[in-house]
């Protein structure tokens, strides 16, 4: 058995924060950066210190921040803005204030921010923020117009209460919203096997009714799915996620569903010209023979006998030549033995087993741990984030189809 430690990718996103009451947003966009694997580095202008200190972004960004005071220095650091610009693959300002819009849209270089725009050459993307007056001047307005020329992706502001006391545009775009950019920024860097392929994602427990208010179903969260939807997606797939638990803002394609049934209409449709299918949902091996109109009542029937009958086979129906095929199998117990046993009865090319009785990871857990059934060979992963996990089983997949 192989056992491998799923790294990250080298995935670098430069966020410049400049001073603007929108930066309390930032610091959880860093965090999520970090968390996902991004290797976030923050430039900070002097104006955005006034606001928060550099301390509080070296923390959650678990890098040291750069700025005017430190990275001018004469021990060679008058270099920073290039080096900055070379190891960044996407860069990111937010919040960006007017006056920030106004130096990049004008190729000033007065602070190691704006240098290292002008030195960057790669995806940019700008959230604005502003009082609704400043946002909505001529001169502002035309700044933004000149970046989105260049090819800057600037993110819509949000209208709402602004901290001045008014009304109107000028929110910063949510950390939810800047990192579905970031994504999307990845994707048209990526040029891997998974590039401008189709894969298809399942994730989440589907639900089996019983009457109209209840359902049979389990505990699946759909995080590993997600992950791997999102992994994929990083990577240049062309995604689609079918899910039973929607959540949050998906840069690719989402089909919710609700029972096996449903979850099978949609994958047989979506993998008819898909490369790739990776079924991480938990889809419920028994449904009720038949379902009751309207809701069971306890006073008509003080006890209640289920009748279950077996649901369709998600795997089965889309068993075509060509389609990479990976299923999962989460096991009470150390059961691999019961994993082989399903690879070879699904004929699956990859089958991810892991342990939900493990403390600590499997079912709505962030973590997990698992071990990808290959040909000739397991590769084990030990306790890891789920985008980890996600990442390893991804790298088997490309493997299936380069032939590696």
């Amino acid at each position: 058995m192989t056992s491998v430690e799923a790294h990250p990718p080298e995935r670098h996103v430069l966020v410049g924060v400049s001073g603007g009451i929108a930066i309390y947003k930032a610091v959880e966009l860093v965090r999520l950066l970090a968390k996902e694997g991004f290797g976030p580095t923050v430039v900070a202008t002097d104006a955005s210190k006034r606001f928060i200190m550099p301390l509080t972004f070296a923390a959650v960004a678990r890098a040291a921040v750069l700025d005017d005071e430190s990275s001018w220095q004469p021990s060679g650091g008058w270099f920073e803005h290039i080096d900055a610009a070379r190891r960044a693959d996407v860069m990111v300002v937010a919040p960006a204030t007017a006056n920030t819009v106004a130096k990049l849209a004008n190729g000033l270089a007065d602070n190691l921010l704006s240098a290292i725009y002008l030195a960057f050459r790669g995806p940019v993307i700008v959230a604005p923020t502003a009082n609704w007056a400043m946002y909505e001047h001529e001169a502002t307005r035309r700044n933004l117009e000149i970046l989105a020329g260049r090819g800057v992706e600037v993110l819509p502001t949000g209208v709402g209460d602004l901290a001045c006391g008014e009304e109107g545009a000028g929110r910063m775009a949510s950390p939810d919203a800047i990192m579905a950019a970031v994504r999307r920024a990845f994707a048209g860097l990526a040029a891997g096997p998974l590039g401008g392929r189709k894969v298809v994602v399942t994730a989440g427990g589907t639900r089996e009714a019983i009457d109209a208010v209840r359902y049979i179903g389990n505990r699946s969260s759909g995080k590993m799915g997600r992950a791997v939807a999102d992994e994929a997606y990083l990577r240049g797939a062309d995604v689609v996620l079918v899910t039973t638990r929607p959540g949050g803002e998906t840069p690719y394609r989402c089909i919710v569903v609700e029972s096996a049934a449903d979850m099978a209409g949609a994958v047989v449709t979506e993998c008819a010209d898909a490369a790739v299918l990776v079924m991480a949902a938990a889809v419920a091996d028994y449904r009720p023979a038949s379902v009751a109109e309207g809701k069971l009542s306890r006073a008509d029937s003080p006890e209640l006998t289920l009748s279950l009958v077996p649901t369709v086979d998600v795997l089965s129906q889309v068993g075509r030549p060509g389609l990479v095929r990976v299923g999962f199998a989460a096991e009470a117990g150390p059961r691999i033995d019961r994993a082989r046993a399903k690879k070879a009865a699904k004929n699956v090319d990859l089958l991810v087993f892991n342990d939900i009785l493990a403390a600590g990871i499997g079912i709505g857990s962030d973590e997990n741990e698992i071990t990808i059934l290959a040909a000739g060979r397991d590769v084990h992963v030990p306790r890891t984030a789920k985008t980890a996990c996600a990442r390893a089983i991804l790298d088997e997949v490309e493997g299936v189809l380069t032939g590696r």
